[in-house]
């Protein structure tokens, strides 16, 4: 099994938490007689920086190294191309949350698209402050664009204003972006910023005073970001994903107990991310069961109305959208605590 996950760049800072959660997924599988009675073994390639260098790591682990599988947890940007480099040779599962855009056919997606992750928390904030007024600051690539064209259809359609709509490439520097929102002074921020080009906007954000007054929505702060930007950043700040390691629930208590037996108290932290690492092997290890074959055309015709557990609880995958919970969270310092729950059954 091919495991791509980053080990540098933007990402980079929630890689480690998907090395471990991997681990454990495999170990466990293993432990039960491995996928169709073959014991897995992990492969893994470094999937940061830029996606063409990325398809040539991932061409190793499958020409040279005997790969069956690519699960990856990276961004979208490198999705696009390991997609089609790889289209009717592989499975490939991505995992993480993603912009929902139309993926080739050979690729099994398990993550929140915008109208999961974001429906709930979004209308959430809309009823509190009826009218608000938006302002939306990402990366420049792929699932930020894609995800604030979602965004602002779904604000003006609930009577909420959009006041600006800006981006940043990796590793730029967003202080004309503060500037700007000084100017303006939007009741909410939307962030689609990734992993560690979070800090530097958040701390500088908090630092100028806007936390006082303007609220923060985060679509990709998890708990190893939210710890970098740290305790003066983020009053105010609030993320919409599918896991958070606080939540209280049997499936995620059982998992961490598991997680930290297998590693100790002071292994990374889990988060959504990773979390949708240790998910990605499990729900493949589930739908190589239901196809009964490693075949790429038999794992395709499995897929429709898939059920499988995970931390998070059961995710049912319908019309090629992993269906399950979503949950708004508020920082607590540098630590999450559960707004709200709600429920997302059906991609229509």
């Amino acid at each position: 099994m091919g495991l791509l996950v980053p080990f540098h760049g933007a990402d980079a800072i929630w890689g480690p938490s998907c090395q471990y959660s991997a681990v454990l997924a495999a170990a466990e599988l293993n432990q039960r007689g491995g996928i169709l009675g073959r014991q897995i073994e992990l492969l893994a390639a470094d999937a940061g920086g830029d996606p063409d260098e990325v398809v040539e790591r991932a061409r190793d682990l499958v020409e040279n190294q005997g790969a069956n599988v690519l699960v990856g947890v990276h961004l979208s940007s490198v999705r696009m191309a390991l997609e089609t480099a790889f289209a009717g040779q592989i499975p490939y599962v991505f995992a993480p949350l993603f912009e929902g855009s139309a993926q080739l056919p050979d690729v099994f997606t398990i993550g929140e698209v915008p109208a999961r992750q974001f429906s709930g928390p979004v209308k959430h904030f809309l009823d509190t402050i009826p009218g608000s007024r938006w302002y939306l600051v990402g990366n420049d690539y792929i699932w930020p664009r894609a995800t604030h064209e979602w965004i602002k259809g779904f604000i003006t359609a609930h009577n909420g204003v959009i006041v600006g709509d800006d981006y940043v490439g990796i590793g730029g520097d967003t202080r004309d972006i503060l500037d700007d929102i000084e100017r303006v002074r939007p009741d909410i921020v939307f962030e689609s910023l990734v992993g560690c080009e979070c800090v530097p906007f958040n701390r500088d954000f908090a630092a100028r005073g806007f936390s006082d007054t303007i609220v923060r929505l985060s679509g990709a702060i998890e708990e190893n970001t939210l710890m970098a930007i740290g305790d003066a950043g983020t009053a105010n700040l609030f993320c919409a994903a599918g896991y958070f390691s606080c939540l209280s629930t049997d499936e995620n208590r059982d998992f961490l107990d598991r997680y930290r037996a297998a590693f100790g108290a002071s292994a990374p932290v889990q988060g959504v991310l990773s979390q949708s690492c240790y998910e990605a092997i499990r729900f493949f290890g589930t739908l190589a069961d239901r196809a009964g074959s490693l075949s790429l055309e038999d794992l395709k015709g499995a897929v429709e109305g898939l059920a499988y557990d995970s931390p998070r609880g059961r995710t049912v995958l319908r019309a090629g959208v992993a269906c399950g919970p979503t949950y708004l969270a508020r920082a607590k310092g540098t630590d999450f605590e559960i707004v709200r729950r709600f429920e997302f059954d059906s991609p229509a």
